[in-house]
């Protein structure tokens, strides 16, 4: 659904802002029928070893040997395994339809149309993206609510083309010889740029005895080699991770994110007039013009000796293309 106000400015602009909304239903989740139910799983929030010794010890096995060639074929079995709802598979997996997203968002578009020479549009949204798609515990009777991993709160797009306002027909040089004309006049400048806020990120079922708001990190503090606060109070002691634990930690967080889009795009274009209904065009494209790295999401795994570090790009260097067109 949506609701939007239209109005013509002075100059030829119009202005567009709109509210716009959506919500999903019945949507495909998966589910572990077998899973160890909840009420087994430690809830301390720190690692819990004599559960974890009871749950992973070993056991008559009841069914052997009625299961011969299955995961179930040995003499011995875990104890969590038989408290499953059907010990006698290792997993029942299935497909239910208990998601259900919604969608809120604020879009304001300006649109100055082509006049003496140029045009300009540029677009906003301010929104908000949550879901309940998947179960934080394979055990849990309803999927959890969290931010969606599509959300980006604030996108911004600006475009434009400008026709310089020089040679034959234009405000300055109208009156230059066929020569001058050749190099001054038919020239275009076009433009795209994008900025878009980075994907939410999570830790999976970590242990944290910190504070969440100081996990990110300002702005002008965030590097590859830093880009959030390793120090915030994650256990990253491989040896003291959570097993047989009950999680509680958010998928993704809306104040933790990755890297967003800051990308510019530039043109020149060069219309040279060779005869009636005739014309050469040179265009000079420059993608991603300043050279900007868009860097990928960061490391989040707390056992990592690369947790907080960014290693690659998700966009690519400055790319320059020329080309010739012949128009008739």
């Amino acid at each position: 659904w949506q609701f939007s106000i239209q109005r013509e400015l002075p100059h030829r602009i119009v202005l567009d802002a709109a509210y716009v909304g959506n919500r999903g239903t019945k949507i495909e989740t998966s589910r572990n029928l077998n899973a160890l139910p909840v009420v087994y799983l430690s809830r301390t929030g720190e690692r819990d070893q004599p559960l974890i010794d009871y749950l992973s010890a070993n056991l008559p096995n009841p069914f052997y040997p009625l299961l011969p060639g299955t995961g179930r074929a040995g003499t011995l079995i875990g104890r969590a395994s038989v408290l499953t709802a059907y010990p006698h598979f290792t997993t029942v997996s299935t497909t239910t339809n208990e998601g259900y997203s919604w969608y809120h968002s604020l879009q304001v578009k300006a649109d100055k149309r082509f006049w003496k020479g140029y045009t300009v549009q540029v677009a906003y949204t301010w929104s908000k993206f949550m879901e309940a798609t998947g179960f934080l515990n394979d055990g849990d009777p309803v999927p959890a609510k969290c931010i969606s991993d599509q959300d980006y709160p604030h996108r911004i797009s600006l475009s434009w083309i400008w026709e310089l306002p020089f040679g034959r027909g234009r405000k300055f040089l109208s009156n230059v010889n066929p020569v001058a004309e050749a190099f001054l006049g038919g020239w275009q400048v076009q433009g795209i740029y994008a900025g878009q806020a980075g994907q939410a990120l999570g830790f999976g079922n970590v242990i944290f005895r910190g504070n969440l708001k100081d996990i990110s990190l300002p702005k002008s503090q965030r590097r590859p080699e830093r880009w959030f606060n390793v120090d915030a109070g994650f256990e990253r002691d491989s040896r003291r991770q959570l097993s047989y634990a009950a999680r509680v930690m958010s998928f993704r967080f809306n104040g933790i994110r990755g890297d967003g889009i800051n990308n510019w795009d530039l043109s020149v274009i060069k219309d040279t007039r060779i005869r009636e209904g005739m014309k050469a065009q040179f265009r000079a494209e420059f993608s991603n013009a300043f050279n900007h790295v868009l860097f990928s999401n960061p490391n989040t795994s707390v056992t990592s000796t690369a947790f907080g570090t960014i290693t690659s790009e998700k966009g690519y260097p400055r790319r320059i293309q020329l080309g010739i067109k012949l128009i008739y």
